[in-house]
């Protein structure tokens, strides 16, 4: 579970529903803001993929071998 920091500054829109919200007490209320304080430090999560290879082919048709009549190829 992610912890927000001391940076960490609630969305507009998360206290306006707060605000607006029709809990039954403060437990359920409580309840509702974890829930969305934690899909919004979620969403900040960037995963990073891992480096593609420079030198690696890109594209084309390599690794096809065409038909004797030339019309139609089929992968090796």
């Amino acid at each position: 579970m992610l912890k927000p920091t001391s940076n960490y500054r609630m969305s507009p829109l998360l206290k306006i529903s707060l605000a607006t919200g029709k809990f039954k007490d403060a437990h359920q209320r409580g309840e509702w803001k974890r829930a969305c304080i934690d899909a919004e430090l979620a969403s900040k999560i960037v995963v990073k993929t891992p480096q593609r290879d420079k030198n690696a082919p890109r594209g084309g048709t390599a690794n096809y071998v065409t038909n004797d009549t030339g019309t139609a190829s089929t992968q090796a």
